[in-house]
């Protein structure tokens, strides 16, 4: 049997479609929503018409459709930035122009509740990923462009939100300061690796006022930035580490739909040669830095 091959810079399938998300050019719309997990993928095409599933490999599910008339897709992205740098690449490669990170997030400030929104402005780049791109002085901010689009979107919704700078994690135990020893069962626990810089993550961030901390937005702001693409992201809170509470209480439908309805503005925005931005005070949460 004759074998295939091709270039390992730029790896294709046997269908010369990109390697790892399995799509051809004209598969995707320049607007995409990236989830981590792929069974997010159906909650954010509930609201669309015309949804069908496009590909699946691995991490990497797609699904495309029509919100309000307007093609949009949305493809899985996995946990962690070093599986989005991968989707990123792909997705611009394809012609992707815009992508709204859809996910969830633990909140170290006391005003947020289960089910809030998170809107990221900048994020603290200790994802890993970001570091092999640039020098780590070199901000992880999303597209202000694409920031209000998503603050309108939950105007036009009614959710409560805020906006402020997050953290990105590389890790989800010790880098978010969770002791290992928790986890484990006796007697190991009696042994697990507590380092002293642990128990100060949290209180200083807090401190300078970060709102949230997840595993993959400062990433993807910086990977998505370098190739030339807008990038943001909204994010479910399921977790507080300040009140000690975790429980998905509908956050996630709620950013699913509120990046779609993003898309749809900045789309209009974009058509139109105007951003109109109408906030309210009521929906709006805290006084973030």
């Amino acid at each position: 049997m004759a074998e295939k091959k091709n270039r390992a810079s730029a790896p294709t399938d046997d269908g010369g479609r990109v390697y790892h998300l399995r799509l051809g050019k004209g598969d995707v719309p320049g607007y995409m929503i990236l989830p981590g997990a792929p069974e997010r993928t159906a909650i954010i095409a509930e609201s669309w018409e015309n949804a069908r599933e496009i590909a699946s490999y691995r991490e990497y599910r797609t699904v495309t459709g029509l919100y309000k008339g307007m093609e949009v897709g949305t493809t899985s992205t996995g946990i962690g930035a070093a599986s989005s740098e991968i989707a990123i690449h792909e997705l611009c490669a394809l012609g992707v122009h815009t992508c709204v990170r859809v996910g969830t997030t633990g909140v170290i400030q006391p005003e947020y509740g289960l089910g809030d929104l998170v809107i990221p402005a900048a994020c603290v780049r200790h994802d890993g990923t970001s570091d092999g791109y640039i020098e780590p002085a070199y901000p992880a901010a999303a597209d202000p462009f694409v920031t209000m689009a998503l603050m309108q979107a939950c105007e036009n919704l009614g959710y409560r939100y805020g906006v402020g700078i997050g953290y990105t994690a590389a890790s989800f135990y010790i880098g978010q300061g969770r002791s290992l020893s928790e986890g484990l069962p006796a007697p190991a626990a009696g042994k697990a690796y507590e380092p002293s810089f642990m128990a100060g993550i949290i209180p200083d961030l807090r401190s300078a006022g970060v709102i949230n901390i997840e595993m993959e937005a400062a990433g993807q702001f910086v990977v998505g930035r370098l190739h030339g693409m807008r990038m943001g992201a909204i994010l479910a809170v399921v977790s507080n580490r300040v009140t000690d509470e975790w429980g998905e209480t509908g956050g996630e439908e709620k950013s699913a739909m509120a990046a779609s309805e993003a898309v749809h503005i900045l789309n209009g925005w974009e058509a139109g040669g105007e951003v109109s931005l109408k906030l309210s005070k009521r929906l709006r949460i805290g006084s973030d830095r």
